[in-house]
């Protein structure tokens, strides 16, 4: 039987030299596809590629996005194809629901590569990348919004950390896919754009603005929270043996991270400079 002919969406190479190209069977895969390609501003692909997602029309079964993500997730990393079948698009939210899990079809390899996906606003300033990382109601959107030039926000919910092969840690901007969600207008975001990621602040919302080094364990914990906020939105299907075997992994790769990249208590407030605190202890 001869393959169906691919429609191609876009491509997508991450810093850690991991690059894909997405592409399409049908057109109902298509249209998904060039959604993902908009949201996510993907390129055409012009170059070869070390792996393929292919998206398809059809109901939940082995290869829709739920199974691959429950029951293959830890695999991703090493398929170099990699076929998903998708719930028909009936409306923005079911739509923002599979662009967001397609996208962490590339976070699980990313995190299979020593990354992490963290909950968490990135910021660059001079080329270089910090994290905002904490709860979702602990004001990351508001403080990245409110940064000054030559500060510049990249992203306002979650950024993506990718390790290279000589052990250098980069932050992609990541979608904010809530915001295709219960009417919203969705957005666009440059993930392909990575900066070097200079330090990682988590956030505590107090009357005055102060930053401090956090110890290595306690850095590990509370970066572990914001990682697995995270994956909130599809943790909760998959069985407990895998849920702790990513969980390991995950807190593994946070372990290896804070040993190259610091990691600051930011006390913000509401109306202070905090930004002159980052720039003390950087």
């Amino acid at each position: 039987m001869q393959n169906p002919v691919l429609t191609h969406s876009g491509s997508l190479t991450l810093a850690d030299g991991t690059s894909w190209a997405i592409a399409a069977e049908d057109s109902s895969g298509a249209d998904i596809g060039r959604s993902l390609a908009e949201s996510m501003q993907l390129t055409t692909a012009t170059h070869a590629t070390q792996k393929l997602l292919v998206l398809k029309d059809g109901l939940p079964s082995k290869g829709s996005i739920q199974s691959l993500l429950s029951e293959k997730i830890q695999s991703l990393a090493h398929d170099d194809r990699i076929t998903c079948q998708l719930y028909p698009a009936k409306d923005n939210d079911i739509l923002a629901v599979q662009l967001m899990q397609l996208s962490l079809i590339f976070c699980s390899q990313a995190e299979a590569r020593g990354g992490l996906l963290v909950h968490g606003a990135l910021a660059e300033k001079d080329g270089r990348g910090v994290i905002l990382a904490g709860p979702g109601d602990v004001g990351k959107t508001t403080a990245s919004r409110r940064l000054p030039l030559p500060w510049k926000s990249l992203c306002d919910d979650c950024t993506l950390i990718v390790r290279d092969s000589k052990g250098n840690y980069h932050a992609h901007p990541w979608p904010t896919w809530s915001t295709f969600m219960f009417g919203g207008t969705g957005g666009s975001w440059d993930v392909q754009h990575s900066v070097p990621l200079e330090a990682i602040f988590l956030l505590e919302q107090n009357k005055k603005d102060h930053a401090e080094t956090l110890g290595q364990g306690k850095a590990a914990c509370l970066l572990n929270e914001t990682a697995a906020q995270a994956w909130l939105g599809i943790s909760y299907d998959l069985e407990s043996r895998m849920k702790r075997a990513l969980s390991l992994q995950r807190f593994a790769n946070i372990c290896e991270l804070i040993k190259t990249v610091p990691a600051y208590l930011l006390q913000f407030s509401r109306e202070g400079a905090f930004w002159i605190e980052m720039a003390k202890v950087l």
